[in-house]
């Protein structure tokens, strides 16, 4: 079992409330290594038993296991594979995520296991710190945390003092695989050159998505499968920033579909609109293309009973003083909607004013 050693190479990085500590190998110390397996959204946790049942355990289900905003039916963040460390083996140890979680205090064997994985003497050196991550440590694409303290209770909570750190870290790092997937197979370059020219701005849209509808401010692609994966952009001129409030951003999404998107174009009632009434939407202040922006999650519904999840986000291009709209939705009933979400969360995240494009390919 490898354990870190000093031909470790670290770089701080700024967390919540304490550092994260991000480790490469040393140039020179690369090793062949297979790539990383298991499912989008999978995370190996290698803890002691006493401590998965106990409050640690809880402290780690209330981060990786919490509940996925803007979706009808609960879902998990992250799916989480539980695994007693003298059972972590040359097969799960070529997980994509893993998580080792280790304390001073534990006196089982399983504590004394997971401890090796690390040595003893870096998380008594180290009391200000709980978290390390490392890369490719047993598979190339693989990515590692380490989670210490020298205490159960002391470590539980940190860990919930820094709960969305821990959680960004996965889901960063899935996004950044699923970005390489998408753009890796065959781009639609054709619809991201019309967009530049119709419309202004860029998008980079991948193989199996093709171009629904457009108007004189108005954009959508979908890709129909098993699930109805969706996203449109939209604009008009900035006015106000009253548009930000959360009420006002639900009555901009719903102007947009009510004369775009219609599930009986026969029955203009049956619009899609945002349900406010069954599960909370969820408004998030952010920074998109560098300028501030609102991020939304949300549940949608038409006037016949058909409904899914969206995501948003709403921001102020100051080049063209545009306020723009992107927005991604999913039609998939019965069926997970977390990583369709992801993905549409990774295209939305191309999009570029083209002022903006052409300004980062002149410094290429």
């Amino acid at each position: 079992m490898r354990k870190m050693t000093p031909t470790l190479k670290c770089i701080v990085l700024l967390g919540l409330s304490s550092l994260m500590f991000a480790c490469d190998l040393e140039e020179g110390s690369q090793r062949l290594l297979v790539n990383a397996s298991g499912k989008p959204g999978e995370i190996i946790l290698v803890i002691d038993s006493l401590q998965w049942q106990g409050e640690l355990g809880d402290a780690l289900r209330e981060t990786l296991e919490a509940d996925l905003p803007g979706v009808a039916r609960p879902e998990k963040l992250f799916t989480v594979r539980y695994i007693e460390p003298t059972l972590f083996n040359s097969v799960l140890n070529k997980a994509r995520n893993v998580i080792f979680v280790a304390t001073l205090d534990s006196k089982t064997q399983g504590g004394t296991t997971v401890r090796n994985f690390m040595t003893k003497n870096y998380i008594q050196e180290h009391p200000d710190k709980f978290i390390i991550s490392q890369k490719d440590i047993y598979a190339a694409g693989q990515d590692v945390l380490y989670l210490f303290s020298a205490t159960e209770k002391g470590l539980a909570e940190k860990i919930r003092n820094n709960k969305a750190t821990i959680q960004n870290f996965f889901n960063q790092k899935e996004n950044e695989r699923l970005f390489k997937a998408l753009y890796k197979a065959k781009e639609e370059k054709a619809v991201g050159e019309y967009t530049r020219k119709t419309y202004g701005f860029s998008l980079r849209v991948p193989n199996g998505y093709r171009i629904e509808a457009h108007d004189s401010a108005f954009f959508w692609i979908r890709n129909v499968g098993e699930i109805d994966k969706n996203i449109f952009v939209a604009y008009r001129d900035y006015t106000s920033e009253d548009i930000f409030k959360n009420h006002n951003l639900i009555g901009l999404r719903d102007s947009i579909t009510r004369y775009n998107i219609f599930e009986d174009p026969a029955d203009p009632d049956t619009y899609m609109r945002v349900d406010t009434l069954h599960i909370e939407t969820i408004y998030t202040t952010t920074k998109f293309q560098g300028q501030y922006a609102k991020h939304i999650r949300g549940i949608w519904q038409t006037g016949i009973n058909l409904g899914g999840s969206f995501i948003s986000y709403v921001f102020v291009d100051p080049g063209t003083n545009r306020l723009y709209y992107l927005d991604g939705f999913v039609a998939s009933p019965g069926r997970k909607k977390r990583e369709a979400l992801r993905e549409l969360e990774v295209i939305l995240k191309t999009f570029s004013t083209a002022e903006k494009k052409e300004k980062q390919e002149a410094k290429t």
